[in-house]
């Protein structure tokens, strides 16, 4: 069957045809009555109808004929719910039966389009692997496996900004590519792992059905591999990457996981130099999960109302273990009371732009503590964040705060990690003269947990340095331990600096460190866990 339009050249060509007819009619009685002017005119008309009905036939009919056949075509297939070839040789029969085969070979044509939709949402065009939305989708799915458990990482690269600044985007691409090229040469032995571009600068992994241990040394690994790729001129290597980790079972939910991972990668970041970070189980359970501007928002509320609880962990003395002093650590009671603990907070404290005023709220409650309770003889530590000892009012705050209690300088020591001090030693050189100027101690904790010099020894008014857990560990096992240590006494001896060891576990420990010369230690071989019976104290 064959379906016509109305609007058709043919019915054109008729009335042409017939218009002609009577033309030449009119014409031929006009010459004969000797009327030549209207008979002439009558016959430069003909021969233009003639004209176009010559064009009719050479161009218009031709296509309209094709025309005919592809719209009879469509409707038979409409009709019959089958797509049948074109019989001819034309452009038209060769180019539809083209597109007729490529159809047959594809079972769906709306499942094809689809498919197209979805690779443009959820892939990151610049690495093809998949975006955030591609990633929290697998996170929700594989959380509905039963018995699940794994990991979830946040990879960050510092300086993309700057290598995107001086080298464009192009070197930011391959910088990712050769990233997720040692990556997936990581993974290959781990089944059903899923990397993908989280953001800008950043990317994200899961590592479904790994154990804890398994998850430590992945990220372990990737530091160490990461840590050695080319970098164009003018980047910064040591602080080039940064990983979260979260590990995770089925009881949890996506939020809680990426909210711990996030604030596992903030925690990596305040350390300085690259590195991985990961909470110890149990650590963040009872805390919300919160975004970036939550946070802040609660650690606002929190300031205003001072829900900031501090509490003490004494260092004692090698010779007698009798208390040299007290470090001050600082907890915050979230919206249900429970107390968060200061390696949670903090991170997000400096990522949410408000550690300022949450140093120099600590600092002014251990103040006001050591003004009033006259039980408290002994010096108290507190750590200052690098953002608070690099800020223009820090010492103004010192001063505004001696000025209201004077007889308490002598008590107050300020911490300072080793790692920002040799990075920010021009900046910081001066701070920590006026500051011992004002009769405040200074030392530098988290001593050996880089290779760093240790000239500012010599050029910096420091009293004491505290060793890092990590050199403390099992001490009486690692010979490299003992001699790093031991070296580090000498010269300490030599620049009359007390040494102290942070993180003491066990008497094996302890016993060591005593040998080879520390003037003091702290950790929970001397005292229980904090939460359990360290002093507390709330000053609302």
């Amino acid at each position: 069957m064959v379906k016509l339009t109305s609007s058709s050249p043919v019915v054109l060509l008729s009335l042409l045809y017939l218009i002609t007819v009577i033309i030449t009619g009119a014409s031929l009685l006009l010459w004969f009555n000797n009327q030549i002017l209207l008979a002439s005119l009558l016959t430069f008309v003909l021969l233009a109808i003639i004209v176009t009905i010559y064009l009719l036939h050479k161009k218009v009919i031709p296509k309209y004929k094709r025309y005919l056949v592809v719209e009879n075509w469509a409707y038979l297939a409409n009709i019959c719910h089958e797509y049948q070839d074109l019989v001819g040789q034309d452009v038209i029969a060769r180019m539809v039966n083209r597109l007729v085969t490529k159809g047959r070979d594809v079972d769906n044509i709306d499942s094809m389009i689809d498919k197209g939709i979805r690779s443009k949402i959820l892939l990151d065009e610049d690495t093809g692997l998949g975006n955030r939305e591609f990633f929290d989708h697998r996170l929700d799915a594989l959380l509905k496996e039963e018995g699940i458990q794994g990991a979830v990482y946040f990879i960050h690269f510092n300086e993309g900004e700057l290598v995107y600044t001086l080298h464009g985007r192009t070197a930011v691409t391959q910088i990712f590519n050769q990233v997720i090229a040692s990556i997936n040469m990581l993974l290959h032995k781990l089944s059903g792992c899923y990397l993908t571009r989280r953001g800008t600068y950043e990317l994200a992994l899961i590592a479904p059905g790994v154990y804890i241990t398994e998850a430590e040394q992945l990220a372990q690994r990737m530091i160490k591999t990461l840590s050695s790729i080319a970098l164009p001129i003018g980047v910064e290597r040591d602080s080039f990457v940064h990983i979260g980790v979260s590990y995770f079972s089925q009881a949890e939910n996506s939020y809680q996981i990426k909210s711990e991972a996030d604030m596992a990668l903030r925690s990596a970041q305040l350390q300085g130099p690259s590195q991985w970070f990961m909470f110890e189980p149990g650590e963040v359970e009872h805390v919300r999960a919160k975004g970036s501007l939550q946070w802040r928002t609660f650690l606002e509320k929190a300031i205003a109302r001072n829900a900031f609880v501090l509490f003490f962990q004494p260092v004692l003395a090698a010779t007698n273990e009798k208390s040299l002093h007290h470090e001050v650590l600082a907890k915050v009671r979230d919206e249900d009371g429970q107390l968060i603990n200061a390696r949670v907070f903090l991170p997000m404290a400096v990522k949410s732009g408000v550690i300022k005023e949450v140093d120099f709220l600590v600092l002014s409650q251990v103040c006001r503590l050591l003004n009033y309770d006259r039980h408290l003889t002994e010096s108290c530590s507190l750590n200052l964040s690098i953002e608070s000892l690099l800020s223009k009012n820090l010492l103004g705050k010192f001063k505004e705060i001696l000025v209201r209690y004077p007889k308490i300088s002598s008590q107050l020591i300020v911490e300072i990690s080793e790692y920002h001090l040799v990075n920010e030693y021009l900046q910081l050189k001066p701070v920590l003269s006026q500051l011992q100027s004002l009769g405040i101690r200074l030392f530098i904790d988290k001593v050996g947990q880089y290779i760093e010099s240790v000239d500012y020894l010599k050029e910096c008014p420091i009293s004491a340095i505290k060793l890092h857990a990590s050199i403390v560990i099992n001490i009486h096992q690692r010979s490299e331990n003992q001699i790093f240590v031991k070296s580090l006494v000498k010269i300490c001896q030599s620049q009359q600096v007390d040494i102290y060891a942070f993180g003491v576990e066990c008497a094996e420990e302890w016993r060591t460190l005593k040998k080879l010369g520390v003037n003091g230690g702290q950790g929970h071989y001397f005292t229980e866990p904090m939460s359990q019976v360290a002093k507390a104290i709330h000053q609302p």
